[in-house]
């Protein structure tokens, strides 16, 4: 993996020594640029990227629909959803064919990450991912993130651009 920064390599490496000392070599894979961890019928992707020269995040994230149809309901469910989520927030991704992704992502600046509130993060991204992707489909259609994939690799996000900062 290219780095393009030393706070971002930190940042890897950090993430990465927590996730495998904590959920062990068989439940974590590297897919990519990501780490990749199933919870039941989610997948939970940990993805580190710089912040300018000096800086780094670790973004923690899983596709709970995929090729769900875009409608009013949906966006009024998400934002309403967002209202009572303590760790996270879900996002929409919208495609020009009218159909989209919903994730439910969390970022932590790695300044200050440690092991506690990364792996924290990743259990609460995996049981909420788990306990609404199901229900969600039978309200709003698409398909479970692990119901569509077949390769443990995140779905393309080329097309949102990168984070901003």
């Amino acid at each position: 993996m290219e780095f393009k920064s030393e706070a971002h390599k930190d940042a890897h490496e950090t993430a990465r020594a927590c996730l495998f000392e904590r959920f062990g070599d068989v439940n974590v894979r590297l897919a990519d640029c990501c780490f990749v961890l199933e919870e039941g019928s989610a997948l939970v992707y940990v993805r580190t990227f710089p912040i300018g020269d000096d800086r780094a995040a670790v973004e923690v994230f899983s596709y709970v629909l995929i090729d769900v149809q875009v409608t009013e309901h949906l966006r009024q469910f998400l934002l309403s959803y967002n209202l009572r989520l303590v760790i996270g927030a879900f996002g929409l991704i919208v495609h020009n064919t009218g159909k989209g992704d919903v994730l439910l992502t969390r970022t932590l600046l790695a300044d200050c990450l440690d092991a506690t509130e990364l792996c924290s993060t990743v259990s609460a991204i995996a049981r909420i991912a788990d306990k609404l992707d199901d229900e969600m489909v039978a309200a709003f259609g698409g398909k479970t993130a692990l119901g569509k994939l077949t390769e443990r690799r995140p779905p393309d996000r080329s097309s949102i651009g990168g984070p901003i900062h």
